[in-house]
């Protein structure tokens, strides 16, 4: 247990540097482009319509409560999108910067922790857009908006647990990558970003549930739309923060444990 307070304590020793990183990686993905970080705002929009068109003109799906398709969706995407960048990246931080891993004295913990936060920025400037759109819909504002910082800090904790355990085991096998992508997009559907809960059948909505990304997608929703406080739902609360420590717990763990074979590895 000491060992792996350690091993938590030195992301705090080296924030300037993930700090660093983070931004250095934003600029990089975007330098040599007309647009810039412009993209990072247009990718999201985009889709946006994209499934604005097909849900809300196309099929006419109604979300609960009469709220515009577009503000119930993208209060489910803005979680789901930062999840999911973080994992596709940090999936291959280890292998992608060998050159780092082979510094004896470099914190190779920090690699996944850089994709974490380069994916929050975005989520930062995401949640600006939502607020856009709150007000063009004419929608109430609420103190429950500080709720946020919660379910970001949960968003948090599980993205990381999952991101060092997939990016330690990836370097020992590289299908690890593959299968994170597929999953990423079974796990989509899986969770309600697109389609409302009450279109499934009572008996399914327990097995839903179960799904950790159920409890932050609903959570933004709940934050944002329906002003619902977290505590409201202690059971789910509850079972999601088992879920998350133990995810953070395991995936610190196998990191740490991994961690002296990356550079023979690679």
């Amino acid at each position: 247990m000491i060992r792996l307070f350690n091993f938590i304590l030195r992301i705090h020793v080296h924030r300037s540097l993930i700090w660093t990183m983070a931004v250095q990686q934003l600029r990089a993905r975007y330098v040599g482009t007309l647009a810039g970080a412009v993209w990072s705002i247009i990718h999201p929009v985009m889709l946006v319509l994209t499934y604005w068109l097909v849900f809300s003109v196309g099929f006419k799906v109604q979300p609960e409560g009469n709220l515009p398709f577009v503000v119930v969706f993208i209060c489910g995407l803005i979680p789901w999108l930062t999840f999911s960048e973080t994992l596709a990246g940090s999936v291959n931080a280890i292998t992608q910067n060998v050159h780092l891993v082979k510094k004896v004295v470099f914190p190779t913990e920090i690699l996944p922790i850089v994709h974490l936060l380069a994916s929050l920025i975005i989520h930062g400037v995401m949640l600006l857009i939502l607020m856009v759109l709150l007000y063009f819909y004419n929608l109430p504002s609420s103190l429950f908006f500080v709720q946020v910082i919660y379910y970001t800090a949960a968003l948090t904790v599980f993205s990381l647990g999952l991101s060092w355990l997939l990016s330690a085991i990836n370097v020992f096998s590289r299908d690890v990558g593959h299968i994170v992508t597929v999953l990423l997009n079974l796990w989509f559907w899986l969770t309600p970003i697109v389609w409302p809960m009450h279109l499934l059948p009572a008996s399914y909505h327990r097995w839903i549930m179960i799904n950790p990304m159920y409890y932050i997608v609903s959570g933004y929703r709940d934050t944002f739309l329906y002003f619902r406080p977290f505590w409201e739902n202690e059971v789910l609360s509850i079972y999601f923060w088992i879920v998350c420590i133990l995810m953070f717990m395991l995936g610190a763990f196998v990191f740490r444990r991994l961690k002296p074979e990356f550079a023979d590895v690679l």
